[in-house]
């Protein structure tokens, strides 16, 4: 992607890197990939409703299936990324209690004194250029690979955080949104409407869905079924259940809508894609 606003094709972004000076992003999205982001100031997600501020001059790492925003950054300082597509990083071997806490919504920082901040940004532009455009060769992917994930396994000593109630300091209608983001995720297995959430922020439902669309460049049916997907997703790869009971305690109203929504977001069936994701 050019830019951390730009969405994902077919759900991933896959194993890329990038570093250099962005914007807040104008739409919220959702990949199937681990994300770890790295700048010497902090940044602010909102994520499914809730905030998270990850620390500067640390990086941190989370799994980036719930649909997300960048809502606040410094604009003179660089913002770097990995994006890992799920798949291959569960071929990384890190220990299953982080995997586990990644999958279930924790966001990984990594202990201080981790490493020069410039250094770290360094390495990042590094990754960029082994990973991306006419330079990027099976042997530089390799290496960028075995560094990526050799990050990963130091972050691991680092800690957990999740994201917290209430949005950042920022716009009315941002404050509105998140307040309805939050809303649907604590109603998955609810038919929810948008005077549901209209009802949460007193608003028109007219005027509450063009707020929402407005923040998070979807409407509300289309975000709830992101998060369902997500939900859908984590209990594929954390649970044995059979796929049906797992479409149910993900929030959807029927077999059909669960296979329709999670087809349109991964491209697949879910058994076909549990199959693939746990090796």
């Amino acid at each position: 992607m050019s830019s951390p606003a730009t969405p994902p094709p077919a759900n991933t972004f896959g194993f890329t890197a990038w570093r250099g000076l962005t914007d807040v992003m104008s739409a919220s999205h959702a990949h199937n990939d681990i994300e770890i982001n790295f700048s010497a100031a902090p940044l602010t997600y909102d994520s499914g409703g809730r905030s998270a501020v990850l620390p500067g001059g640390v990086p941190s790492a989370f799994w980036g299936a719930t649909p997300h925003r960048l809502i606040d950054v410094d604009a003179l300082e660089p913002l770097a990324y990995v994006t890992v597509p799920l798949a291959r990083f569960m071929t990384w071997g890190l220990p299953s209690s982080v995997t586990d806490r990644l999958l279930r919504g924790g966001i990984l920082q990594g202990p201080e004194g981790l490493g020069d901040v410039d250094d770290l940004g360094a390495a990042f532009a590094r990754w960029g250029a082994d990973l991306g455009g006419s330079s990027r060769s099976p042997l530089r992917e390799r290496a960028a690979e075995l560094e990526i994930s050799g990050l990963l396994v130091r972050m691991s000593e680092g800690g957990f955080s999740t994201p917290r109630s209430g949005s950042a300091p920022s716009s009315r209608d941002l404050r509105r949104a998140a307040e309805m983001a939050g809303y649907l995720a604590t109603h998955l297995g609810d038919d929810v409407r948008v005077s549901d959430v209209a009802r949460v922020v007193h608003l028109h439902p007219h005027r509450a869905a063009a707020v929402f669309r407005d923040v998070f460049g979807v409407g509300v049916k289309a975000y709830l079924g992101q998060h369902r997907v997500a939900e859908a997703q984590r209990l594929l790869l954390t649970t044995d259940l059979g796929s049906a009971e797992v479409g149910v305690r993900a929030g959807f109203q029927s077999p059909s809508s669960y296979h329709a929504a999670f087809g349109e977001v991964t491209g697949m069936s879910p058994n076909r894609w549990r199959r693939e994701h746990r090796g």
